[in-house]
């Protein structure tokens, strides 16, 4: 993928900010083999997923269907998978074999909070484990709307715990997420200030939720477009998290960005999720922080987890690998 310069129009929040992230376009490859992935990816996201992540249908299908097409998704090899009872809930602890790592990926997996899990996303974490040469902790954290919120923070934070009391220093750590695991990562570091709890070198995150209302203007306007995402199904998934009023770290577009580790921010150019990613990535800057926005064009909601598949998508997951090293104090 090439980067480009094109202007900012699209950010509802550019104007008025004291500091500006540092904001990347990138155009798809050229080439066959991009082409013909992305038109089939699209294709079966908009015909086989989009219809069943969507009001009416028993949440159960949703969860078994998401699980069915994740083992067609292409893992890294050469690595780990060992799964381990973690307090309350099991986790999965992926390690590069034949290397003993020196850094360690707490990874929070998407799925609205109420669908995904630790397997559904192998295609990411196989990878964080085998090119970041990193040991990569994937929580099975409960879900909604079994179990409200906070538990999903609650969960992960102890993930977090357990990382810190076996030895890994904080600037070893990177916290990164997908969707509503890209929420999670925001959360979970405003969780750790919170607690006086060290904060990891940085975090990243894919399309993540800010607006908990769902009612951007890409919300709005990029609905038909996204090939993924039902804004109903996605505002369904919210109310079951029966967000207490007042809650701290229940609305993270109202939350204080301070003092939050260095980040990098990718969407895509078609997503309903477009405007979060703009808004977190200038809250953080405009409060001194260090945000990194990657923009990529033509490309879908979480498209990096077609990593393996889709040229484009195995290059955006190296940037991130590229970040995390260059945050890792080891």
């Amino acid at each position: 993928m090439s980067a480009v310069t094109v202007p900012n129009t699209e950010d509802p929040l550019q104007s008025g900010f004291q500091a500006e992230p540092v904001i990347r376009h990138f155009l798809p490859p050229t080439g066959m083999a991009e082409a013909i992935s992305a038109a089939v990816l699209r294709s079966t996201l908009r015909t086989l997923l989009k219809p069943v992540l969507r009001l009416g249908i028993p949440l159960a299908v949703q969860r078994g269907v998401l699980h069915a097409l994740s083992v067609t998704m292409l893992q890294a090899g050469g690595v780990q998978v060992l799964r381990e009872q973690l307090g309350p809930i099991q986790v999965e602890r992926i390690r590069p074999k034949g290397i003993k790592p020196r850094q360690a990926v707490l990874y929070l997996h998407g799925g609205a909070f109420c669908t995904g899990s630790p397997r559904s996303h192998r295609s990411l974490t196989t990878r964080f484990a085998r090119f970041g040469q990193a040991e990569v902790l994937v929580p099975d954290y409960r879900r909604i709307p079994e179990h409200a919120f906070p538990t999903q923070i609650e969960d992960c934070v102890m993930a977090y715990k357990s990382l810190l009391k076996a030895g890994w220093r904080p600037e070893q750590i990177a916290i990164a997420g997908d969707s509503a695991g890209g929420t999670l990562t925001l959360q979970v570091c405003l969780a750790a200030r919170l607690q006086g709890l060290p904060m990891p070198a940085c975090m990243v995150m894919m399309s993540p939720a800010i607006d908990m209302s769902l009612s951007s203007r890409s919300a709005r306007e990029r609905a038909s477009v996204d090939p993924l995402i039902n804004v109903s199904w996605g505002r369904q998934a919210i109310s079951w998290l029966k967000v207490p009023a007042g809650h701290p770290l229940g609305h993270p577009s109202e939350a204080d960005l301070a003092g939050l580790p260095p980040m990098l921010i990718q969407v895509g150019e078609d997503e309903v999720l477009f405007d979060d990613a703009h808004w977190i990535a200038h809250g953080a800057a405009r409060m001194g922080g260090h945000a990194e926005l990657e923009i990529y064009l033509k490309r879908w909601h979480v498209f990096p987890i077609h990593a393996g598949a889709l040229p484009s998508a195995t290059a955006a997951l190296g940037r991130q690998i590229d970040f995390m090293r260059r945050h890792w104090r080891v």
